[in-house]
């Protein structure tokens, strides 16, 4: 039994331990630090731009369908059915990039909370966030991204494109009263929702209310975008992610 308890603590003597973190005051990690936190910034500005780009698209997209419908009987009312699909392209894109600019925003948070913070005024229990840079090397190694796509798309829609809908659902209501003359009963409203007698009115009705009625519920579901940026709460999922 002794050779072998004298091998087992040769063996542990021989591994290797763990490396020390540079102190946070050596002119070499600070030059390091900068500029990784420039390229974020720089990453989360671009990923913003993207994101309002999407957002002006949309826009621009709603104010001239409903010019365009509303301003010639001869359009059918369908062409805003078809915006309400490119609605649908615009938003997967916009969840998609707000789904990376949170993501940026939190190796953001990291650095500006755990090392300038520390800088400008180190606190007293030695580091605000004790393990910062374990969790943003395992960022920088292997991404993971805080929130889900569908949570990204949600919250966007509750951002702007909510309004956006019910903008454009209501010209659609507005386009079937008015478009070719006012209706002279419910009974000529609701065949006017027909498209070509080739998809029925019931199932264009349907379908229009689930659609509406669930971009309501997602949106109003969700948690708002102060909520999903309370960075407090991702440190504390992250951290015992990684404890694991």
């Amino acid at each position: 039994m002794r050779p072998n308890h004298h091998r087992g603590a040769k063996l542990l003597a021989m591994q290797p331990s763990p490396p020390e973190l540079p102190p946070l005051d050596s002119p070499s990690w600070s030059t390091a630090i900068a500029h990784l936190f420039r390229g974020e910034m720089n990453r989360l500005t671009v990923w913003r731009q993207r994101l309002d780009v999407t957002s002006n698209w949309a826009i621009v997209l709603a104010t001239g369908l409903a010019t365009f419908t509303l301003g010639h009987p001869d359009v059918p009312h369908y062409t805003l059915l078809l915006g309400l699909a490119l609605f649908s392209f615009s938003l997967l894109i916009e969840g998609r990039r707000y789904r990376h600019l949170h993501h940026s925003k939190w190796r953001v948070y990291l650095i500006q909370l755990g090392f300038f913070a520390e800088h400008l005024h180190p606190t007293e229990m030695g580091k605000a966030i004790p393990d910062w840079r374990r969790l943003l090397a395992a960022d920088l190694r292997r991404t993971h991204f805080l929130i889900s796509v569908f949570t990204a798309v949600r919250v966007r829609l509750r951002r702007n494109y909510l309004m956006l809908l019910l903008f454009l659902t209501a010209v659609w209501i507005i386009k079937l009263i008015i478009h070719p003359a006012r209706p002279q009963s419910l009974a000529e409203l609701y065949s006017r929702l027909a498209i070509g007698g080739i998809i029925p009115a019931w199932f264009v009705a349907a379908s229009s209310v689930v659609f509406v009625v669930t971009a309501i519920v997602m949106s109003l579901t969700v948690p708002s975008m102060e909520q999903l940026e309370d960075w407090s709460i991702h440190y504390r999922k992250v951290a015992a992610r990684n404890q694991e």
